[in-house]
């Protein structure tokens, strides 16, 4: 199945980890793109971030570039801005701080199963190859607060792919291009973002 009848069939019931693919781009170069050293070890103490480290948005973005990679026709994580998406959406002071913590702490869970996990020689997640990880996210969807996480980093993931792009995914419709979709009209200002109103 290609990945636009993926998307289409979809809906927000997902619970496999797709096909991985090569991703140009790391995501320790997203990472870098996206999220400042300074910014991740100054945050001020009411940020929701505040604990999130560097070495947990590389996680997070390894991730996202498996679960959605780039292919040649269609965007991948890195094109819908995924990390960006997902790093607002955390760090915005309305956002339940149970979703904050609860990414953080599958995050964690994720780099400590793949370092214990005996076939890749204790390795960090985002140091795997792609068939390293790719065994790593099967045998740690199998366990219910994996599945679980994973199943949000995918949502959050098309969110960035169907947002409207003044909340930080979806750059310039990229998504709704490659679905065919028109959005409704008007898109909203960025003064009127919903956490504005």
């Amino acid at each position: 199945m290609d990945r636009r009848a993926f998307i289409l069939r979809s809906g927000s019931t997902l619970a496999a980890v797709s096909a991985p693919a090569f991703t140009p781009l790391t995501a320790s170069a997203v990472v870098k793109a996206v999220i400042s050293e300074k910014e991740t070890q100054t945050a001020l103490s009411p940020s929701p971030i505040k604990n999130y480290k560097q070495s947990d948005w590389l996680t997070i973005a390894t991730v996202q570039n498996h679960l959605f990679p780039s292919e040649p026709d269609a965007p991948g994580s890195i094109e819908i801005n995924a990390l960006t998406y997902l790093h607002d959406y955390l760090s915005n002071p309305v956002t339940d701080p149970t979703d904050v913590e609860f990414i953080l702490s599958g995050t964690r869970l994720l780099q400590s199963f793949s370092i214990k996990e005996k076939n890749n020689g204790g390795a960090a997640f985002s140091d795997l190859s792609i068939e390293q990880r790719e065994q790593i996210l099967r045998a740690f969807e199998k366990q219910p607060e994996g599945r679980r996480w994973l199943v949000n980093i995918l949502n959050y993931i098309l969110e960035a792919l169907l947002t409207d792009p003044v909340y930080g995914g979806n750059p310039n419709g990229i998504g709704w291009k490659w679905l065919e979709h028109r959005a409704g009209e008007p898109h909203p200002p960025e003064n009127k973002r919903y956490w504005l109103l």
